[in-house]
């Protein structure tokens, strides 16, 4: 079995289930690892403002995909079905994830320099609706700086954890 066969055959199903456990599809693999096929499912919450994806909601959603995946004899060969979250470190891949995560931790990869920095990690202080930008705090060499930026200014995003 193959990524194209289970998103031809079965996404619209797969989406669906997520939708119901309010979890929307991060992305989906089919990866070879410890000599097993795995179907890896990644999912985010629905309200990207909520961080953590439930752990009841990835069984729910484990177990109705399993139960769609096994009503015919598409797929020929073993394979692990993993359902589960796309992480605490997830790249965010919608302007929409940032809008609704406010005072969040992030590490940014800027195309715009600052002092000579395109990488940094910042706190998420604010959107600027009227500008259309993000604003961040953080710190060079213990010095607080303020960048504005556009989502389209930012090479990469992920959540970060701040210790």
């Amino acid at each position: 079995m193959s990524k194209e066969i289970v998103e031809k055959k079965y996404l619209n199903q797969i989406l669906e289930t997520l939708k119901i456990n309010e979890l929307k599809l991060y992305e989906l693999n089919w990866i070879f690892e410890h000599e097993s096929n795995i179907l890896q499912i990644l999912v985010e919450n629905i309200d990207t403002s909520k961080k953590f994806v439930e752990f009841d909601s990835l069984v729910s959603a484990n177990e109705s995909i399993s139960t769609i995946l096994d009503q015919d004899d598409v797929i020929k060969e073993p394979y692990i079905l993993e359902v589960s979250s796309a992480g605490a470190e997830r790249k965010v891949k919608e302007k929409e994830t940032l809008i609704n995560n406010i005072n969040s931790y992030f590490y940014i990869k800027s195309k715009i320099q600052f002092e000579n920095i395109d990488e940094f990690n910042a706190t998420l202080e604010d959107y600027l609706k009227e500008s259309d930008e993000f604003k961040f705090s953080f710190f060079i060499k213990g010095r607080p700086k303020k960048v504005k930026l556009k989502f389209e200014n930012i090479e990469f995003i992920r959540f970060a954890i701040k210790f």
